[in-house]
């Protein structure tokens, strides 16, 4: 009789173990199966799900020229976001795009220079956004410095993480100075966090002398 009980107790251990171990493999399933790997902005109010992007324009001062982000892409939701379908710039005048980005990001916005020549075109991810001027009279793209050119000069005190640890820089087009000079803000997460987890700063950047003057 104490030889069947202790059969039957054994037997009883192995078989919760088991349910154990298969519930801990289903929640891993499912974690790994839910696990967004798309990009998607953490600075922004969700939309509302399977919602389509409103399109977002900017009239340049001049009225010669329009910024607009369009469309949606709805095959990629995440969090109840899409991005834009892609971003252009349009000629008022007969309607044509003179410059254009596709895919587009999910977040959008537009800086327009006092004169109307230049647009800041600044375009947002999940874990980074980025900024350019398109010239609508040259018609070309002007980059702007970014993580790598602007860290160094503020030392290792503020030093970014190492992209593996995800430094999410974000170098946003804020404005301008003058109709040759951008205003740039921008932030990253720091390698050593001190009082504070993220470094904030701004820049201006001539688009003729290609000179940064940090604020």
């Amino acid at each position: 009789m104490r030889k069947v009980l202790l059969i039957i107790f054994v037997v009883a251990i192995f078989y919760t173990g088991c349910i154990k171990q298969e519930s801990r493999l289903n929640i891993g399933d499912i974690h790994k199966e839910t696990t967004f790997e798309s990009t998607i902005p953490t600075n922004i109010t969700p939309r509302e799900t399977n919602s389509k992007n409103k399109t977002h324009t900017s009239l340049s001062p001049t009225d010669e020229y329009r910024a607009e982000a369009y469309g949606t892409i709805t095959t990629i939701a995440a969090g109840g976001l899409y991005p834009y379908e892609g971003i252009r710039v349009v000629d008022t005048d007969n309607g044509n795009a003179i410059w254009k980005m596709e895919p587009g990001y999910y977040v959008v916005n537009f800086t327009w220079s006092p004169d109307g020549r230049y647009v800041g075109i600044y375009y947002e991810a999940r874990i980074y956004g980025e900024s350019i001027v398109y010239d609508t009279k040259d018609r070309k793209v002007i980059s702007l410095p970014s993580l790598n050119d602007i860290a160094p000069h503020y030392g290792e005190g503020v030093k970014p993480r190492a992209p593996e640890n995800r430094p999410d820089p974000y170098f946003r087009v804020s404005g301008w100075e003058n109709e040759e000079t951008v205003i740039v803000d921008f932030h990253w997460t720091k390698e050593v966090e001190e009082d504070e987890e993220d470094f904030n700063g701004q820049y201006t950047f001539n688009l003729k002398t290609k000179v940064v003057y940090y604020k």
